[in-house]
């Protein structure tokens, strides 16, 4: 045979393997993404999901993890133009909108290339409500999670304190400010000590959200018939109006109350300024229980030992006789937006939103939620079934965070997914705290739904939003710290106006009303 021949021969037999192995080539194809992350999380390059997801792409996935600092960073890569190829979570609708030219409207690709992220959109038709951007494009991807509650929130009282003071669970604020203080006076830990807190809450240390954010202490305006819509907006609509919260007399009602408890020292004197990981430790103490009253997401992960000595406390009423709500979004709790984006940077769409689709799958979604098979998800009869692995030291969610993604996961719980899968008993314990709040829930429409804002409207509203909360926070901490809430109410209502509330009410009016056509 000639050397011609050969050459050719040899060439006929490369071009053919490259047909058969488009996995081999995929795998030199690289993308940067840049991920917000837990500070539990670890390496992403030592998740084994993430790397099998990767790989059934054929894609190579650089990651830029950041665990803190994650708005300032974002800001910075925005306005830089130096733009990863895509962002994993941590984006608003607000940085998509203003920066739409740098990112991919992702309905042609999803259409051609991801049947997993088509089902989810085909059999959660919200998913993609929540969405779509007011200008029709698909900027970017939600998640729907798997085994959510109602409600971010749960409020846990100290049933080991109750009884031992023989005292009856609360259900007006008269009757919680008397437990609190007998919690203060008569030290039910029984350590000889006066080191009980009464009351704590989350408030966020001066973060952009402050005591609007979770775990807030402000689920007890529920007291008064109102509640928000876990947006950190402090939003809700009453008979299809859109009303702020802190501009109502019943958020007054509620500070004055607060400031009481304050005045008597029922509250952690450092809830202003403690950052969440001392806020958790108090509660956590090895040698003794703590706290009275507090909010969070599960008891487990609250209290971690003491969980056993709280029961999760129905909410109060303002006055004996009033009907009290909870704070609830099921549609906020169960789907997230803006899980995954494509930017302008990307030279290679379509091989991403392929490892997106594998993101999307369900034995990646959870995965995603729960950790990689096999250590942390059994999978039984081949993905017929699957099985959460329980936690070692019964904190389940140390164990997820640590080991995915979770809430910053692109990922599609689907009721077939949830139907198959068998959870271990601290979900199906937080499931149940929960339920306590179910005859409880607010009418669905005075809930405010999730809804995307203009480019217009955000630019007439963005001065207004900034000021308005910053004066929020500022004066909520001040009210309760110095009691003045009733002498500067009428200046703070005449201030907020100033400040451009009418524009805000008025664009979030809207804004109800179109999601309800």
């Amino acid at each position: 045979m000639n050397r011609s021949r050969l050459i050719a021969l040899a060439a006929a037999a490369m071009a053919a393997a490259a047909l058969l192995a488009p996995a081999s080539l995929g795998a030199q194809t690289s993308i940067r993404v840049l991920a917000e992350v837990h500070a539990w999380t670890k390496d992403l390059n030592d998740i084994p999901y993430l790397q099998r997801a990767a790989a059934a792409a054929g894609l190579k996935v650089d990651w830029e993890q950041v665990r803190a600092g994650w708005d300032e960073k974002k800001s910075v890569v925005l306005a830089s133009g130096d733009l990863p190829d895509a962002f994993l979570s941590g984006l608003t609708d607000q940085d998509i909108i203003l920066n739409a030219d740098n990112f991919v409207d992702l309905a042609p690709l999803v259409d051609k290339y991801a049947p997993n992220i088509k089902k989810m959109f085909q059999e959660m038709p919200d998913a993609k409500r929540i969405s779509v951007f007011p200008d029709g494009k698909l900027y970017s991807l939600p998640a729907v999670r798997p085994f959510r509650p109602d409600s971010f929130n749960v409020m846990l009282i100290n049933q080991k304190w109750l009884t031992k003071l023989g005292m009856k669970a609360p259900t007006t604020l008269d009757e919680l400010y008397k437990v609190l203080a007998a919690f203060k006076a008569k030290d039910p830990n029984g350590n000889g000590k006066a080191d009980e807190i009464p009351l704590d809450w989350w408030a966020g240390a001066g973060s952009n959200a402050g005591s609007r954010g979770l775990f807030s202490v402000l689920s007890l305006l529920g007291a008064y018939g109102i509640v928000d819509d876990f947006s950190n907006d402090l939003v809700a609509a009453k008979d299809g109006k859109v009303t702020f919260l802190f501009a109502r007399d019943e958020y007054k009602e509620l500070v004055k109350f607060l400031n009481k408890c304050w005045a008597a020292g029922l509250i952690n004197p450092e809830v202003f300024t403690q950052d969440y990981s001392s806020m958790m430790a108090k509660a956590q103490r090895p040698d003794a229980s703590t706290v009275g009253v507090t909010f969070g997401w599960t008891a487990t992960d609250r209290m971690a030992k003491w969980a056993d000595d709280y029961a999760v406390l129905p909410p109060v009423a303002a006055k004996p006789g009033m009907k009290p709500l909870w704070p609830t979004n099921v549609a906020r709790v169960k789907m997230g937006t803006n899980a995954v984006a494509i930017t302008k940077a990307n030279k290679h769409p379509v091989e991403t939103i392929k490892w997106i689709d594998q993101l999307y799958s369900e034995e990646s979604s959870i995965q995603g939620y729960y950790g990689s098979i096999p250590e942390f998800v059994k999978s039984v009869d081949n993905g017929k079934k699957y099985e959460i692995v329980p936690a070692a030291d019964g904190n389940q969610d140390r164990q997820m965070w640590t080991n995915a993604l979770v809430d910053f996961d692109p990922l599609y719980s689907s009721a077939a997914l949830e139907a198959k899968t068998t959870v271990p008993p601290s979900v199906v314990r937080r499931m149940k705290e929960d339920s306590v709040y179910k005859k409880y829930q607010p009418d669905p429409k005075s809930i405010y739904p999730i809804v995307k804002f203009s480019s217009a409207d955000i630019d007439q509203m963005a001065l207004a939003k900034t000021d308005v909360y910053k004066y929020v926070d500022q004066k909520f901490a001040e009210w309760i710290l110095k009691g003045t809430v009733e002498q500067d109410w009428a200046g703070y209502l005449a201030q907020l106006k100033l400040m451009g509330l009418p524009t805000m009410e008025k664009l979030y009016q809207k804004a109800y009303e179109n999601y309800y056509k």
